[in-house]
């Protein structure tokens, strides 16, 4: 099977809900891309019109390698549309509020499978069944966990226990498959020459610059050099962190809930897929915390959790970042069910592969609900 060979494969549309006015003080834009993903287009356009990104807010993020529709705010006036190669984005309206995760419906997608073999066919149409009766794991899928892919660990972790040079070697010199070549040339050249911080400069490309001055300035202030830190990455950061908790949290829920059930590798760990459930309407009314220092653990779930917490070396005190001193960066909790049920799921007819002679398409049109992964659901198809 293959996904994702054109963005025309994998198409996905942001349900929102946000009413709009014609006098509020937020434009509302119609964002639509191929080849970007969301926080490089907001950083794009800042640059280009010389406006601060903070003027800019959106409810969620969108794989890079798909064709998607998505809605961003802009505080003010912004009446021009923009058009690039790989993407639009177009006013279409005014509001009062700012767009954030509270006005995500869903995501809708319309996703085709190519390079098909019978017997993958026949898979996905036996396990199609599976998951419109009970549902598959809600887990975070690769795209979350971006900044730790080079399998060394996770800068939050390194944060919560306070060790600032670590968490700055693991994003400055590991590089990962993504990077672009100047990236990878320079991290690789950061983890040769740590400390040596002008050399290190001459190297850096731009969204590293202000980090490795201030290295420069203070070779030894790790702690103010993460600092400087774009704050939505590093949110993003601290989520990775949460969300592989997360994962393992229900990886042992399966396990004890699941039958027939099949390990997947990912890029931090392994995702355990159940064919039945033994006890449907117990992980059904069940939720699972997203972690921070004042969730409270309790019953099986939270058992789990704290034996998670042991093998890591991590206490619930450690999430509080306090003596960072950031503004506006710190671990959220909110809690997100351990099963997922697609709305709206139709599988196609099997036809015959344009692209890959011999073989077949199938294409599978489905909604989730915000922070669910459709390349969950396509992984689970095919086991």
């Amino acid at each position: 099977m293959k996904l994702k060979v054109r963005p025309e494969d994998f198409v996905v549309k942001e349900l929102i809900d946000l009413p709009r006015t014609t006098k509020g003080q937020y434009t509302i834009l119609k964002l639509q891309k191929r080849y970007w993903n969301t926080l490089d287009v907001i950083d794009f356009v800042a640059k280009k019109l010389s406006l601060s990104k903070k003027s800019f807010s959106r409810a969620g993020l969108k794989d890079r390698y798909s064709l998607s529709t998505q809605y961003l705010s802009f505080w003010g006036t912004f009446k021009k549309p923009i058009r690039e190669k790989n993407f639009t984005l177009i006013p279409v309206g005014r509001a009062h509020e700012r767009i954030t995760a509270r006005n995500m419906i869903g995501n809708s997608f319309s996703i085709t499978l190519r390079s098909l073999h019978e017997g993958e066919i026949l898979s996905i149409l036996k396990n199609s069944a599976e998951v419109k009766k009970y549902g598959l794991p809600n887990y975070f899928d690769e795209q979350r966990f971006g900044s730790a892919r080079h399998r060394k660990g996770f800068f939050a972790k390194e944060l919560m226990l306070r060790h600032y040079r670590g968490a700055l070697k693991l994003l400055l010199c590991h590089p990962y498959r993504e990077d672009s070549k100047e990236e990878r040339h320079f991290k690789n050249f950061c983890r040769e020459h740590w400390g040596e911080w002008k050399k290190c400069f001459a190297l850096s490309p731009r969204r590293y610059r202000k980090i490795i001055f201030s290295l420069i300035e203070h070779p030894k202030d790790f702690k103010s050099a993460i600092k400087i830190i774009d704050k939505e990455l590093l949110n993003l950061y601290l989520l990775a962190y949460q969300s592989y908790i997360f994962n393992r949290a229900l990886y042992a829920l399966i396990e004890k809930y699941g039958t027939n059930n099949v390990a997947v590798a990912y890029s931090v760990g392994r995702f355990l897929f159940y064919h039945e459930l033994k006890a449907a309407h117990i992980l059904n009314k069940s939720e699972i915390p997203m972690l921070n220092e004042k969730v409270k653990l309790s019953d099986t779930i939270g058992d789990i959790i704290a034996a998670i917490l042991d093998t890591e070396g991590i206490q619930l005190k450690d999430f509080n970042l306090r003596n960072m001193r950031f503004r506006g960066v710190g671990f959220k909790s909110f809690s997100r069910s351990p099963i997922l049920f697609p709305s709206h799921f139709v599988i196609s007819q099997p036809q015959d592969d344009e692209l890959y002679p011999h073989l077949k398409k199938m294409k599978i049109t489905f909604t989730l609900p915000p922070g669910s992964y459709a390349t969950l659901l396509i992984k689970r198809l095919l086991i």
